[in-house]
């Protein structure tokens, strides 16, 4: 998915509204690629629980032999509730996510997904959901603020369901 381009060969538009950001959010789940990092405090807004989501995330996941999604969060409780399907997966495909929780005092990363070659990153904004499809520097800048952010988090979002 490529986010439009100036005719004056400017910078990307960035994508507006919470529409925007869940339609530019299926469209990288549906084929992540080899690897994947996602961070949000609480993914409160991402289509994680919409069936197309989840089986194109099964699909992924049967291709790869070990972990290549990292997800970081500042807790996964609000996800458990809001997301039963993608609670499922993550436990039907525990090889291929390692998950982490962020501790509060721990700056965190800017929200976003990213892949390969592409990522998705939100933007601040007040009143509604901002976001940009960030060109290659831009993302390894980014994607170096989650991995020290990840080194920083603790195990979280297990896959399994412990109990008597």
């Amino acid at each position: 998915m490529q986010e439009p381009v100036a005719d004056d060969g400017a910078a990307p538009q960035p994508l507006i509204g919470r529409a925007a950001w869940q339609q530019a959010l299926r469209a990288l789940l549906a084929e992540p690629g080899p690897e994947c990092c996602l961070y949000s405090d609480r993914f409160e807004d991402w289509p994680l629980d919409e069936p197309a989501v989840v089986e194109a995330l099964a699909a992924w996941a049967l291709t790869r032999p070990r972990s290549c999604m990292r997800m970081l969060a500042r807790g996964y409780a609000d996800l458990c509730s809001r997301a039963p399907r993608f609670v499922r997966w993550r436990m039907d495909f525990g090889h291929v996510l390692e998950c982490r929780e962020l501790p509060a005092e721990v700056l965190a990363p800017p929200e976003g997904l990213w892949l390969r070659e592409r990522a998705l990153v939100a933007l601040p904004a007040q009143n509604q959901r901002r976001a940009r499809m960030l060109d290659p520097a831009r993302r390894l800048a980014t994607l170096q603020d989650f991995d020290q952010a990840w080194e920083l988090g603790q195990a979280g979002f297990v896959p399994e369901i412990l109990g008597l």
